[in-house]
């Protein structure tokens, strides 16, 4: 979770907030945005995915939630092609310094997007 050469990381649906726990969690500390719907089974959303990002020690996180979806998005035009535009804006921003591209995961970007919430989405 520290090696030097990852520089920033996004979980998909993210599973292991029991294996790593708090502790290992806040060790942490590069650049984070997990993507997960909130209806997803696979993935219990509060206990894993909410667990995950309260807990992770990167002070650069950020947590997009696909409202209503399920496990299964990625199968979805409209879904899959929003995670596409996070993915490429985020590593564009962090692994490229393609400054421009924090703009397209921002919270005034996000929230201005029918079906998706910024940070936790409380019902």
């Amino acid at each position: 979770m520290t090696d030097e050469r990852i520089r920033a990381v996004i979980p998909m649906a993210p599973e292991g907030a029991m294996l790593f726990g708090e502790r290992g969690l806040a060790a942490v500390d590069r650049p984070t945005m997990i993507l997960v719907g909130t209806e997803d089974t696979g993935c219990d959303y509060n206990r894993e995915a909410v667990f995950i990002f309260e807990h992770i020690g990167a002070t650069d996180k950020t947590l997009i939630s696909f409202i209503g979806e399920t496990h299964d998005m990625l199968f979805s035009d409209e879904p899959y092609l929003r995670m596409k535009l996070f993915v490429t804006a985020f590593f564009g921003y962090h692994l490229q310094g393609k400054e421009e591209y924090a703009d397209y995961f921002s919270e005034k970007f996000v929230s201005k997007r029918e079906g998706l919430a910024w940070g936790v989405y409380e019902e």
